[in-house]
């Protein structure tokens, strides 16, 4: 979370994750059961909507969890980077003969 970011902001991200993974769970459980009361299908119509289910859930979970972290590594500044080198290339180690 940004440090100025509104605290409702945050809970309206948080809520369409969560809708983001109930959703697709709550209509393919609800339309699967539908289904095969209805038309009398055999029971592996339902096995096959839970696993429709759970593969738009997480796909959509994925997904939006792949915005967020686009949306707010956008915002971040650039770090700059280290600047590393071995400690005898510095020139503190010029002014001193080297050890016999």
């Amino acid at each position: 979370m940004k440090k100025n970011e509104n605290p409702f902001a945050t809970y309206t991200k948080v809520s369409q994750l969560a809708f983001v993974i109930i959703a697709p769970l709550l209509f393919f459980l609800w339309g699967g059961s539908a289904l095969v009361k209805h038309f009398d299908l055999p029971e592996w119509v339902m096995g096959l909507c839970v696993a429709l289910a759970i593969i738009f859930m997480l796909g959509g979970a994925v997904s939006y969890l792949g915005q967020l972290i686009r949306y707010y590594d956008k915002n971040k500044e650039k770090a700059p980077k280290a600047f590393t080198s071995s400690r005898r290339d510095n020139d503190y180690y010029d002014d001193h003969p080297p050890r016999k």
